[in-house]
């Protein structure tokens, strides 16, 4: 079997000694996210925005790859055979093709539903957060909407072809659309289900080992953050860790906090979801010594 790194479900007998049964009860119990291949037109490249209300957009790009889905989609593709996302990451940034402006597809489209958009020279080398799809929506010019709101003297003002011109006055803007996915596209990674499973790596062969190891594995859902940031920069320093997880969790296509546990977040505090749902609070005193805690262990 050619070596890989995301796998269709049913394969999962090929490659480690985990049954699609455990597999899939994994996810069912939130402790494994899957992805999805696809073959997508005109996805959108998200990039930090200014105003969190608004999200920011850069060029629009064809991709046939690998995408991640959050652990809420995952189950809820396993059970509904089908689920719609908006956003994702890029698990194949050597997939993307087409890279260009927005402006190539929607020339004439406004861009107020985000807050920027902007188009970047190169495309990504590293795995990238995105929207699923990039479309337009015809909406109300602003004359129809002010007449929405006007009375019945200023409607009569404008008589009948007046409103008739105001209605059929349309505006395009851009949009971010869902994209279907279904249980066939399902894969999973089989780095995570190594990681999830406590399997070790077999040396030069393309199978998951057969060795199931639980001793040291990680359970403190905020000490995992910690580790998910320090694997993309170890010498990142409490306050940069901490803006990470922040900035993570403003975003719809989480990659730190998969499972969406963080109900708030400000400069001082997280507070999150524990056991049985009950509600934790980490300060940020607390949260440097979990980070010291992790650098140990790493080392």
């Amino acid at each position: 079997m050619q070596k890989r790194r995301f796998y269709r479900l049913d394969e999962i007998n090929d490659v480690t000694p985990i049954t699609k049964g455990d597999l899939l009860h994994a996810v069912e119990r939130g402790q494994l996210s899957l992805c999805a291949w696809v073959d997508a037109k005109v996805l959108g490249a998200q990039i930090q925005s200014k105003e969190p209300s608004r999200p920011a957009l850069a060029n629009l790009f064809d991709y046939r790859g690998v995408l991640s889905l959050t652990s809420k989609q995952s189950i809820d593709c396993f059970l509904s055979l089908k689920v719609e996302i908006s956003r994702t990451l890029i698990l194949e940034p050597e997939f993307v093709s087409n890279w260009r402006s927005t402006s190539t597809d929607y020339p004439k489209a406004k861009s107020v539903r985000f807050g920027s958009v902007t188009t970047l020279p190169n495309k990504p080398l590293a795995p990238f957060v995105a929207f699923a799809s990039i479309g337009t929506l015809a909406v109300y010019g602003q004359r129809a909407k002010q007449l929405a709101k006007a009375g019945k003297d200023e409607w009569q003002k404008e008589g009948f072809s007046g409103l008739l011109d105001a209605l059929l006055g349309t505006d395009v803007e851009l949009a971010i659309k869902p994209l279907e996915i279904r249980f066939d596209q399902l894969r999973f990674d089989l780095e995570t289900v190594n990681k999830v499973f406590g399997l070790e790596a077999a040396k030069n062969a393309p199978q998951s080992p057969n060795v199931v190891n639980v001793e040291g594995i990680e359970t403190h859902p905020i000490k995992i953050m910690i580790s998910t940031v320090l694997a993309g920069n170890r010498e990142a320093n409490a306050r940069t860790i901490w803006n990470a997880i922040k900035r993570d969790h403003q975003t719809d296509a989480k990659q730190i906090d998969v499972d969406s546990l963080i109900s708030t977040m400000n400069n001082d505090e997280i507070e999150w979801f524990g056991q049985k749902d009950a509600v934790r609070i980490t300060k940020y005193k607390t949260f440097q010594n979990l980070i010291a805690e992790v650098r140990k262990n790493q080392n």
